[in-house]
């Protein structure tokens, strides 16, 4: 014989069109879109969380649209019958970079919003992921966003409220459909100077209920360059081959926060040297043993050997000119992560 309250959870769950009431929450392991590099995927366990809203902010040049657009081709490997959303605001996008980056620009479905107004441009997004077809979608950036009500006034009328309301709204509409579609969102912001803090230091944009609907928050820097073989250069070095991009983890409620720093390397005429990294990151988890300048690549299952080099760039070649055994690592890493 049923008791009252599960009564009364059978009849909610007659009248509820959206969403169910139950006893009992089943155990699920949270879905990620993984990053190129193994680096991120270890500061993040596994990389960015699928269903819900997540946030990639820094100063100009540090490296938030490219990380963006590496896990947009991600998404397109991980999710070949959905399509990626990029929501253009700054009229920025490359798609020679973002092809370097690995993403399928053929595929990509791309917003270009010129003169719209924010509201409209949230109203559009909430549309095109409801469909249930979008694995990821990116819109760069909520700096750059203007409101109906500044679009309609002349430059130097003031206006109230800026984006923050627009963008309230939108956060509480888009959180169930997310998680309903298994859509990611990745909003790119811009830092400003904090000017109500005496101690200076920046904010970003968007008010407070933005980043409280953010699962997950990553700052980004740009690092010191690097040449060819990843050697670190000083700031005025001429031609840099690469950078370093620092990231912090600055909000994470689908991971413990217990990596908040890491960073990965970008070369500018291949885009992220993921191989690079994953040799780190193996070293960390024990696949690959170092020792003074030799590299040893370990078998987990027999603790035998399979290759030993001089060097790090070795161990990079010999990796580029053997991909089965790249592609054996990497999957080595991600179940250890």
């Amino acid at each position: 014989m049923m008791s009252e309250v599960e009564n009364i959870i059978k009849n909610i769950n007659k009248k509820m069109k959206v969403g169910s009431i139950q006893l009992g929450v089943e155990f699920k392991e949270i879905d990620k879109i993984p990053f190129s590099s193994c680096r991120l995927n270890y500061m993040t366990y596994g990389g960015i969380p699928v269903g819900r809203v997540s946030e990639f902010f820094g100063a100009d040049g540090s490296g938030k649209t490219t990380t963006a657009e590496d896990l947009a081709g991600q998404a397109q490997r991980k999710f070949p019958n959905k399509k990626v959303l990029f929501v253009d605001i700054e009229h920025t996008f490359d798609p020679v970079w973002a092809t370097k980056l690995g993403v399928d620009c053929e595929e990509l479905i791309y917003l270009d919003p010129d003169s719209m107004g924010a509201e409209e441009v949230f109203n559009l997004i909430i549309d095109i992921i409801d469909t249930g077809e979008i694995s990821l979608c990116i819109l760069d950036s909520i700096g750059a966003m203007v409101s109906m009500q500044a679009n309609e006034k002349q430059i130097g009328e003031r206006t109230y409220g800026g984006v923050s309301m627009a963008l309230t709204e939108f956060s509480r509409k888009i959180t169930p459909i997310l998680a309903r579609t298994k859509t990611t969102f990745i909003g790119i912001n811009q830092v400003r100077d904090d000017m109500n803090s005496p101690y200076g230091g920046t904010t970003t944009t968007g008010g407070k209920c933005w980043r409280h609907s953010c699962s997950t928050r990553l700052e980004f820097r740009k690092g010191y360059y690097i040449d060819e073989k990843g050697n670190k250069l000083s700031r005025a070095c001429e031609n840099p081959a690469g950078n370093i991009v620092d990231v912090a983890l600055v909000k994470s409620k689908v991971d413990r926060p217990d990596r908040k720093v890491g960073f990965y390397t970008l070369k500018y005429l291949e885009g992220v040297d993921y191989i690079s990294d994953a040799i780190d990151v193996a070293i960390k988890l024990g696949l690959i043993e170092q020792a003074g300048a030799w590299f040893s690549l370990i078998d987990i299952d027999t603790g035998e050997v399979l290759e030993k080099v001089q060097g790090k760039p070795k161990m990079i070649e010999y990796f580029k000119s053997n991909p089965v055994q790249y592609e054996r690592l990497e999957k080595n890493i991600q179940s250890e992560l």
